[in-house]
């Protein structure tokens, strides 16, 4: 699958004129008459090709600009740079250089970003999509743009796309089942007030985890909030002043788990002997210093490998581009930070 970006002449021949005239209508230019007619015939050929303003030089004439365009949508999380690294890593192996952005998981500079991109004829795209993701991407999928999800789903709408992803549910059972076999009964999980329903499957994992292991829904404790370090801090507090049997906490995301346990030591309270933690994800600080915190690997760099891998197989017709989603499994890092109270 090569991408299908309409050119002035494609246009052009659609509407039965020349490429001047198509020029001078999406221009909206004034120094040339054209007709009603024929602006909404130029209109409506251009609608139908999915046309893109072409800002590079038309002496490029449908070559590949060696450019790819990476979205990705927190700079500060070292989970999505790991991921840029990698990516850049197996773009050099091509001869590509990345435009990397940041879309801040706000949809609307998303829609913005892949707009401007497209302007440049990037010839493909790695996203981590926004909630909005599927709308976004809907106009560069209808043209057969390369595109690779990675990481989250494109939510919104039923969409067919290539997906690499690691498996959510996955990492909140495995990380659930982990405590409770060390004997843990009363767990508090902190996770994100987000949009995105694969997100949410960690919340499915745990208690689904918890059935299983025969802990009744009521011992375990649900919170959500934003997805900052002030947040994990809030919901920390608040977790251990409402609920002080608590013996476990499982942080969904490993930004909120850093403002937990700026808690916890402001408190006095040691993980792995005064209280257990568990998080998802491999941030630097998990295992560095004196710190060493059980954790779910999710593999990242793995992801954004196999992700880059596919986006260029299909940049040079050698994958088909067919939709699919590739799982990659998570593992358990197993520290000191969870106490095992089972005797």
């Amino acid at each position: 699958m090569s991408k299908k970006y309409a050119t002035l002449k494609d246009v052009a021949r659609l509407a039965g004129t020349t490429a001047a005239t198509v020029s001078y209508v999406l221009n909206d230019s004034k120094q040339r008459y054209i007709t009603d007619q024929m602006r909404k015939r130029v209109l409506s050929a251009a609608t139908e090709l999915n046309y893109v303003k072409s800002s590079v030089a038309s002496g490029l004439k449908g070559k590949q600009r060696k450019i790819i365009a990476v979205l990705v949508p927190q700079f500060s999380n070292q989970f999505f740079t790991r991921m840029i690294m990698e990516i850049e890593r197996v773009a050099d192996e091509f001869d590509y250089i990345l435009s990397i952005c940041d879309t801040l998981d706000d949809p609307k500079r998303e829609r913005i970003i892949l707009e401007r991109m497209a302007q440049h004829r990037v010839d493909g795209y790695i996203i981590s999509a926004s909630p909005g993701g599927a709308e976004n991407t809907a106009r560069l999928r209808s043209m057969g743009v390369p595109i690779v999800a990675l990481d989250r789903p494109l939510e919104g709408e039923k969409a067919e796309y290539i997906w690499v992803t690691t498996s959510n549910y996955a990492c909140g059972y495995k990380a659930t089942a982990y405590l409770t076999g060390k004997g843990h009964k009363r767990i508090g999980f902190l996770g994100w007030d987000v949009g995105i329903k694969d997100l949410l499957q960690r919340e499915q994992g745990f208690w689904d985890a918890l059935k299983d292991k025969k802990v009744p829904k009521q011992n375990g404790v649900l919170l959500r909030g934003a997805f900052t370090e002030s947040a994990g801090y809030a919901m920390t507090k608040e977790l251990l002043e409402n609920h002080r049997d608590i013996t476990a906490i499982f942080y969904a995301y490993n930004i909120q788990a850093l403002g937990g346990i700026q808690y916890l030591t402001e408190s006095g309270l040691e993980p792995g002997k005064d209280i257990s933690i568990i998080l998802i994800g491999s941030p630097e600080w998990a295992v560095s210093g004196r710190n060493n915190f059980t954790h779910i690997v999710q593999h990242e760099r793995e992801m954004a490998h196999q992700a880059a891998q596919i986006l260029f197989n299909i940049i040079n017709g050698q994958d088909d581009g067919q939709a699919r989603t590739v799982v990659q499994e998570c593992s358990l890092f197993e520290g000191n930070s969870v106490k095992d109270i089972s005797q």
